[in-house]
């Protein structure tokens, strides 16, 4: 379970205070190289999937010439151990010790969160713990467990992390309803979860995309800012100015309040990915 290292990490980030509001047009207008440059980037799978990747790395490269080439994507093993081989400049994956071990091997520096996704409750479509259409991930799990229901617990797309870090500040029980499950895709836990009756917390795109449906199961729960998960952007210990530039846009506030708008009327009227800082003027 990758709880320690990311989340000391990121405690790190906030005390030392995120820079994305002092970054602002101005980081984009700092002399850089003379000509243009191709920023080798490896991206996790889910960004390239829903296009994401493509619009953000568009509208970096309109503002400032430089060329964006993806050389890795897919997912974060995948896309981690092509940065190790070199010849990338900028990763982008979701927090977590892999992230913080590039860092400590001297491979990449200045980790910092730009975006996070979202998970969803999901569980029986006869619903037994009553949880469905509310919007307090807690209050849904300590449901689950007072009414003598499954919660299946996994580490795909970070559950664990994300369950943990729910019920952590109320010392609230879960055990005699947690049925741990090693599986290492999400279609593995939904298939699972569907064979126990039991609730559990996979990613919100694919299962609003069609990507991820298992008969009988359905959304419970979505929306809980709890439930979100950051993603971060390192660059190369050697990379070129335009890859430290690529990684300030993407935490600019333009770049924020953008992420605030991105696809948002797609599906259910909430953004695809979310902002790690307020939107604004």
């Amino acid at each position: 379970m990758e709880l320690g290292r990311a989340a000391i990490l990121l405690a790190i980030v906030v005390s030392v205070g995120l820079p994305i509001a002092a970054c602002s047009r101005a980081a984009l207008d700092e002399p850089g190289p003379i000509e243009p440059t191709v920023v080798r980037c490896a991206v996790i799978g889910g960004m390239m999937e829903t296009g994401l990747w493509q619009a953000v790395a568009s509208r970096f490269e309109s503002a400032t010439h430089h060329t964006v080439k993806v050389v890795s994507q897919g997912p974060k093993s995948v896309v981690v151990e092509a940065f190790r081989r070199g010849g990338v400049d900028l990763i982008t994956v979701h927090a977590s010790d892999a992230m913080i071990d590039l860092v400590a091997d001297g491979l990449a520096v200045d980790p910092e969160p730009w975006v996070r996704n979202d998970l969803v409750l999901v569980g029986p479509d006869d619903d037994p713990a009553g949880v469905r259409g509310g919007s307090d991930a807690l209050v849904a799990v300590q449901k689950i467990v007072e009414t003598n229901q499954k919660l299946l617990v996994h580490a795909t797309q970070g559950a664990d992390s994300v369950l943990h870090d729910l019920i952590e500040p109320t010392s609230f029980d879960i055990s005699r309803s947690a049925v741990l499950f090693t599986g290492d895709n999400q279609h593995q836990v939904l298939a699972k979860a569907a064979y126990l009756h039991a609730y559990t917390l996979v990613g919100r795109i694919p299962v609003l995309e069609g990507k991820l449906r298992e008969p009988g199961m359905a959304i419970m729960l979505s929306g809980d800012p709890h439930l979100r998960r950051p993603y971060l952007v390192e660059t190369a210990t050697h990379a070129s100015p335009a890859a430290r530039q690529l990684a300030e846009f993407l935490r600019s506030k333009e770049t924020q309040n953008w992420l605030a708008t991105w696809s948002r009327d797609k599906h259910d009227g909430q953004p695809l990915f979310f902002p790690v800082a307020p939107a604004g003027p």
